[in-house]
C-alpha cells in the first residue's frame, strides 16, 4: 500500500508553514531539479535557472552536497542523479517538502518568541550546527492541525497569532457594539468592515469603501458597522474641494445613504436624508455669499437666494438667471 505524504507545521505569529514529509523519492526530486516540476525552470536562453523565492539541497550517498538557489547559476553538470542522493529538501512559497533515506538524519532546528510560537526555524541534514537560541525538534514535534480544519481556525486560538488577536478585538468590538447574537465568523467580518470606515477621509473615500463593501460583506453585518461607527453619509467626511462634483456623485451618494431598518419608504428615507446633507452642506460653504446677497437684493431677493443655496450645488431655476 502506497504511504501518503505526512504533513506538520511550523506555526509562527502570522502564518503556519507546512512541512511535508515525502515518500517519494523520484516526485521530490522532480520538484527540486527538474525543470517544469516546481523548483527549477529554463529561462530565454534554455539555462537551468532558479524560481524566486525557492531552494532545494541535494544530499548524496557519499557525503557531497548540491545546492539550489535563486539568482545564483545551476551547474547541470555537476547535479547529481536522482539515484545518487539520499536526502532531498525543497522549500518554496509552500513550505518544506523533506525526504531522506534515513529521516533520523533530518534535523529540525526552531527559535521560539515569547508566545512560545516559532519565529526562525530551518532544517538540515545529517551534519548540522545548532545555533545561540535554538532548539532541535523531531517532525513530530511540529504542529499537526485536525484534517477538516482547512480554513485554519486553530491559529484563532493560539496566543500570540494575528488570528488569535484578531478575535480578541472582534469580540470586544461585537460586544461594545451589542451584537452578541453574532457568531465567530461575522463577528470577524463586523470587525473588518469597522476598520475599513475608520479608513474613511473623504467623501470619495465613504463613495469606494461602500461600493467594496457591498460586493464583499452581508447587508446586515455593514449596517451594524456603519451603526456602530456613525457613519450615516457622504456628507460627514465631504471635503470643501468635493462640493464641486456633489451633483455629478449623488446618485452614487444617495444609493449608499444609511437607512436604520429595511421598510417600504426606505428609499425614500435615504434620499430625504441625502438632500438634508446636502442643505447643511452647502448653507455651510455659502454663508457669507448669502448673507451679503441679503442684505443687498432685500427680503424677496433674499428668500430667492437662500431657496437656492439650499438646493445644493444644481443650477438655477429654469428662465432665472443669476443676478449681480
Amino acid at each position: 500500500m502506497k504511504e501518503k505524504w505526512e504533513v506538520r507545521y511550523f506555526v509562527t505569529a502570522v502564518a503556519s508553514v507546512p512541512v511535508y514529509k515525502a515518500y517519494s523519492k523520484t516526485e521530490t526530486y522532480r520538484q527540486a531539479a527538474k525543470d517544469g516540476w516546481g523548483t527549477v525552470y529554463r529561462d530565454e536562453n534554455n539555462a537551468l535557472v532558479c524560481d524566486e523565492d525557492c531552494a532545494a539541497d541535494l544530499y548524496t550517498k557519499n557525503g557531497g552536497y548540491f545546492g539550489i538557489r535563486a539568482y545564483e547559476e545551476i551547474a547541470t553538470k555537476e547535479m547529481p542523479k536522482q539515484a545518487e542522493c539520499a536526502a532531498i529538501i525543497v522549500s518554496d512559497s509552500c513550505g518544506f517538502t523533506v525526504w531522506a533515506e534515513d529521516f533520523g538524519k533530518v534535523h529540525i532546528f526552531v527559535s521560539y518568541d515569547e508566545n512560545g510560537l516559532i519565529d526562525n526555524y530551518r532544517v538540515e541534514y545529517d551534519d548540522a550546527t545548532i545555533y545561540d537560541g535554538e532548539v532541535e525538534i523531531s517532525f513530530d514535534d511540529l504542529y499537526e492541525r485536525a484534517e477538516e480544519d482547512y480554513q485554519e481556525t486553530y491559529r484563532a486560538e493560539l496566543p500570540g497569532t494575528v488570528e488569535y488577536q484578531h478575535k480578541q478585538e472582534a469580540d470586544k468590538l461585537a460586544l461594545e457594539a451589542g451584537e452578541t447574537l453574532m457568531n465567530a465568523e461575522e463577528r470577524e467580518q463586523f470587525r473588518q468592515v469597522c476598520h475599513k470606515i475608520d479608513g474613511i477621509k473623504s467623501a470619495w473615500d465613504f463613495l469606494c469603501t461602500m461600493s467594496l463593501l457591498e460586493y464583499d460583506y452581508d447587508k446586515k453585518i455593514i449596517n451594524a458597522a456603519r451603526k456602530f461607527k456613525n457613519c450615516f453619509s457622504f456628507a460627514q467626511y465631504e471635503k470643501p474641494q468635493e462640493a464641486a462634483r456633489r451633483e455629478e456623485l449623488m446618485e452614487d451618494y444617495r444609493k449608499f445613504e444609511f437607512v436604520t431598518a429595511d421598510t417600504d419608504t426606505a428609499e425614500q428615507d435615504a434620499e430625504q436624508t441625502t438632500e438634508a446633507a446636502c442643505k447643511e452642506a452647502a448653507t455651510a460653504a455659502g454663508a457669507d455669499t448669502t448673507a451679503a446677497a441679503t442684505g443687498k437684493l432685500g427680503q424677496q431677493g433674499a428668500q430667492e437666494t437662500e431657496r437656492k443655496a439650499g438646493g445644493g450645488a444644481g443650477p438655477p431655476p429654469p428662465g432665472k438667471g443669476e443676478r449681480g
